[in-house]
């Protein structure tokens, strides 16, 4: 039995090492372009090239990984800023209604655009796949996609919540 296991082991091929994501990168990127909200968009994509540069990094498996670690770093700064920005207009919202306002309320479009968002997002980054009629370069294009996406739609939620500290 220890055998044929042994056997079936050295019949495997050795899978590739997957290149390193480094998040750090990401976060750098952010700290370099802090309080500069227009060039904060250089940062998106960067730490997944310089992942796809490293061994392992150019298959589509690889780029693959590489930006999916990406889109998960800027869903959780888009999730973060979103919970901020729906909390500030939930508060916002029951100032309006104390005073008595008849002005429409903030939190319930930002759901809304947000869902249209996701929706937009999704079926944007699908085209991107069908696109390549089936090809392995529609894995990672959607990939891509969803990456850049996922970083424009953090920053602009980031940059509306700046925008609302102003104002208050």
């Amino acid at each position: 039995m220890r055998i044929l296991a042994l056997a079936l082991l050295l019949a495997t091929p050795a899978v590739a090492d997957e290149p390193a994501y480094d998040p750090n990168i990401l976060t750098a990127c952010l700290d370099r372009t802090a309080g500069d909200t227009g060039n904060a968009r250089v940062c998106i994509g960067e730490a997944s090239t310089a992942c796809m540069a490293k061994p392992g990094g150019d298959t589509t498996v690889g780029m693959g990984n590489c930006l999916a670690a990406e889109t998960k770093d800027w869903d959780a700064l888009l999730n973060r800023e979103y919970t901020r920005l729906l909390k500030r207009a939930e508060e916002a919202d029951a100032d309006l209604v104390k005073l008595g306002s008849a002005a429409d309320p903030a939190a319930p479009v930002l759901k809304q655009s947000q869902r249209d968002w996701i929706a937009f997002r999704d079926s944007s980054c699908r085209y991107e796949a069908v696109r390549f009629q089936g090809g392995t370069a529609g894995g990672p294009a959607s990939a891509n996609c969803m990456m850049q996406l996922t970083g424009e739609q953090a920053l602009r939620l980031r940059d509306m919540g700046r925008d609302n500290e102003g104002a208050q």
